[in-house]
């Protein structure tokens, strides 16, 4: 059963890509703030390696994220599938943070503009209509993370179903108390 619960962890996550309801598709990422708080925020998953268990997210190079982990690469996702009351945590660490033109000129026109702001994101603006963009600077960004550990947590009935996974024991899970 162990194994089969991870396999539908990375079927999820490799399905994302395609289904663009997919309740994995938008996650929340966790990373360490400077003054040592946590910060979180929404982010979109845009491709997964089941094999490498790698995740990629695009964000501006500007932003507070990659600030944050510029100074501690270790993060922690959290996904949730309201329907089959599934809750997935994952402790990853940035492995790569890639400026991709390739990837960045396959989006749409539209989202380009979510990396080229003149000012940085988080910079204060008097109104939403003032913001100026600037297509001549490559901002956009791959985020690459590598998975560590796993927590695997259902809510049904008769019982809830946790589990844990880690890379140290290649992957192999153990139950735990829900």
């Amino acid at each position: 059963m162990l194994d089969s619960l991870l396999h539908n962890c990375k079927t999820a996550w490799s399905e994302v890509k395609d289904n663009k309801k997919h309740p994995f598709r938008f996650f929340y990422l966790a990373t360490i703030g400077n003054d040592g708080r946590p910060s979180l925020r929404t982010v979109v998953l845009r491709d997964f390696d089941s094999e490498t268990l790698f995740f990629s997210i695009f964000t501006d190079l500007r932003s507070k994220k990659v600030k944050e982990l510029g100074q501690d690469s270790r993060a922690q996702f959290l996904f949730y599938d309201a329907k089959k009351m599934l809750q997935v945590t994952v402790n990853v660490s940035l492995v790569e943070s890639i400026n991709n033109d390739l990837i960045y000129k396959s989006i749409p026109e539209q989202s380009k503009k979510d990396y080229a702001t003149k000012m940085d994101p988080g910079s204060e603006i008097s109104s939403p209509g003032k913001v100026e963009y600037d297509f001549s600077k490559g901002y956009f960004t791959q985020l690459v993370f590598k998975a560590e550990t796993i927590e695997y947590l259902q809510l049904k009935r008769p019982n809830h179903i946790r589990a844990f996974f880690t890379s140290e024991a290649n992957w192999e899970g153990t139950f735990l108390i829900p």
